[in-house]
Parts: C-alpha cells; structure tokens; sequence
C-alpha cells in the first residue's frame, strides 16, 4: 500500500516545461496486468514521466478501445493493443504513423513485422511447449511429436500430462498441421472445407480426458493450469510468455533454469503494440512514452520481471535465458491473418470447438457451423461499429 501512494505521488509530480511548470499527464490505456503496471509506473516516474494509466480488460479491449477512438472524447495519448486488432483500427484511419526515428530503432524483425507502420512493438508473444527440463523434448515441433511425448510420460501419478485449452487460439496449430487456416478477406488462405480441418478438429477434440484433463470451466483455465503446474501434474503445457509473470512471482531464479521450452509448428504468432490515436490531445507525449516503454532499460526490467519478450535486439540480448529460449521457440509459429476480422473469427469458433469437446456435434457438423459464419464475414462489408 505504501508502496502504490508512493507510486501515485511521483506520477502526480508530472513532467516539467522549461520555466519549470508541470506538463500534462500522458494519458495511457492500456492491458497490462496490476502488477506490469506498478513496475511501469516506477520506471516512468523516475524518468520524471507523469503518466496516468487506466486499465483495459484484455476480453473486453478491442471493442472498448474502438468505442473510445470513435468517440473522440477522453481520447488516450498511447494505447497499448493487441497486434491482432490493429488492421480494423488502420483501415478506419484512427490512428497516426509511427515517427521515422523511432520506426528506425533497433527492432527485432519478427516485432518490426508486426507494426505495420502503425504500431511500436512492445511484445512478442505465441504459442510454445513450456516443459520441466527433466522432460524430454518432443521428437521434433509437430503436434504430432507433442502428443506422442506426452503420452510416452503418462503414468498412473500423472494420468494427463498435457495443458491445452478449449480455445480456437490453441486450436490454430492443429487446423494448420491439416491444412486448414482462419478465413480473411474474400476466402480462406487456405480452404477451411475437405477432410483435413475435421480430421484437426477430432484429433485435438480427442486430446482432452486423455493426454489433457477434461476442461475446466471457462475462465478458470489459467489458475488450473498453474495448479496442476506447481503440483507437478503436467509435463508439456502448451502456453504463451503472459503465463510466466505467474511462474515467476513464486521461483526464484536460480530454478528458472528447471524449465525448458520447445517450439510448436504451426502455433499462432502475434505480439502487443503501442499505438497513437489520431484524437490524441498530445501525440508527441504519447510516442515519447512509447519509446521509454521500449527502451532497453525498461524491456530489461520486464522480461526479469514477468518473463516480456524483449522486442529490441540490444535487449534480447541480454534477456533470460528462458525469455530467449521461448523468443527462440516462437521461430516456429505463424502470424495470425492480418485482416480487421481476424479476432471475431473466434466468436464461431470457439462455441465449435467446446460443442466436439462436450461431444454435442460432431467436427463435421460443428465446422459446418463455422464456415456458415465465416462465410457471412468476408462477404458483407465490416458495418459501422464492427471490426
């Protein structure tokens, strides 16, 4: 407590002009978690950098963020976005280019890739096998080498050796490995129809009550998943660098080198930026908060601290191991369709995905369903308030 009033009180000290007078707050919206935005706050309080944050809730980001920009009212400086939302928040021209001197830092090429122009790169995140380094590495990247290595280190202690979830994200690297991809733009890049895409779905539906446990229920699987973890119940946990902020708050990092990380071919690859509405009331504020965000100093401190993907080369550099490992591993992911109807091809789904699971469809019916909805998605045009 005293350690958020001193927080509080720094960042209320504000910048400072040249006569010395407090400059404005930089408004900044962002997903960080309570505890990346204590340790955010600290560092731009001692750069003299009065910031004031206000919380997004990841689920809901993209449609509150949207309503805010349309808005033009209350308009943030900075907002800090997932990559996949950033095609629909372009194509409708709410936000500014980023300045040439700080598109021209020093980025890794898989953050740079992500930008567009638009957006500074402040993760990189994705899919990998998170594993006990005790365990051995799946024969190679597949999900077919995943699943055989997890069954391999099934015993009568660990009757369900994998963590995945009922979660079209997750599912991507399945539907990929047969062929199948998300929709976007007039068609799928490739077909979602034909036998591989169900065969995808039923083999990863299959995977749940025996090499995984049966699903919690939804919302609870990422405090399942760091139970079974710290029980020692798992031993291949298909998860993304957000899930190691909880790991680490409770290993001390002399056991961080306890755990391994191997890649997933075909999994999703994305990352989260940092972008300038074009209603903002400062931009220059907004994209000097952006470059303190990403600067080596600061990255350093959140990839000790929470496990962040480094998105600048000096900074990966001197990352954890861990960190690089996973950064490493996600070579073997794919981005995700950089289309404005990427993120609400889900909505169909995921519903897919939980009825072959629940054993209520069959994936041929279910993937019915879902290209139904797809269909309708690339043909009408985005309407007013829809990504």
């Amino acid at each position: 407590m005293h350690r958020a009033l001193l927080l509080a009180a720094l960042a209320a000290c504000g910048t400072r002009g040249a006569l010395g007078e407090p400059g404005p707050a930089i408004r900044f919206l962002h997903t960080f978690g309570p505890e990346e935005t204590e340790l955010v706050n600290a560092a731009m309080a001692e750069r003299s950098l009065a910031v004031e944050s206000q919380l997004v809730p990841f689920a809901r980001g993209q449609q509150v963020i949207r309503e805010i920009l349309t808005a033009k009212t209350a308009c943030p400086d900075l907002v800090r976005i997932d990559a996949t939302w950033l095609p629909a928040l372009v194509g409708e021209d709410l936000l500014v280019p980023v300045p040439a001197e700080l598109a021209a830092a020093d980025w890794t090429p898989d953050a740079a890739a992500l930008a567009a122009g638009y957006g500074v790169p402040q993760t990189v995140d994705g899919l990998v096998v998170l594993r006990d380094a005790a365990a051995p590495a799946p024969a190679d990247s597949s999900v077919q080498a995943l699943a055989a290595a997890a069954r391999a280190a099934r015993t009568p202690a660990i009757p369900h050796p994998l963590a995945v979830r009922v979660d079209g994200y997750w599912f991507v690297a399945w539907l990929r490995a047969e062929g199948g991809e998300l929709a976007v733009g007039g068609a799928p890049v490739r077909p979602l129809g034909g036998e591989g895409p169900a065969r995808a779905l039923a083999a990863y539906a299959a995977l749940f009550g025996d090499l995984a446990p049966p699903p919690p229920p939804a919302g609870d699987e990422a405090p399942d998943e760091l139970r079974r973890w710290r029980a020692h119940e798992l031993v291949y946990w298909v998860t993304g660098p957000w899930q190691l902020a909880a790991l680490f708050d409770r290993t001390a990092p002399t056991e961080r080198g306890n755990l391994a990380v191997s890649p997933l071919a075909h999994a999703p690859r994305g990352g989260q930026l940092l972008v300038v509405p074009r209603c903002a009331p400062h931009p220059d504020a907004g994209w000097r908060l952006a470059g303190e965000l990403t600067s080596p100093a600061v990255e350093q401190q959140l990839a000790e601290a929470f496990g962040t993907i480094p998105t600048r080369r000096g900074a990966l550099a001197l990352a954890p191991p861990l960190v690089r490992a996973i950064h490493d591993a996600l070579a073997a992911a794919e981005p995700l369709p950089a289309s404005p109807r990427t993120p609400v091809l889900f909505d169909d789904l995921n519903p897919a995905i939980a009825a072959v699971v629940a054993g209520d469809a069959t994936p041929d019916e279910a993937l019915a369903g879902v290209r139904r909805g797809w269909r309708r998605l690339v043909r009408a045009p985005p309407a007013p308030g829809t990504p």
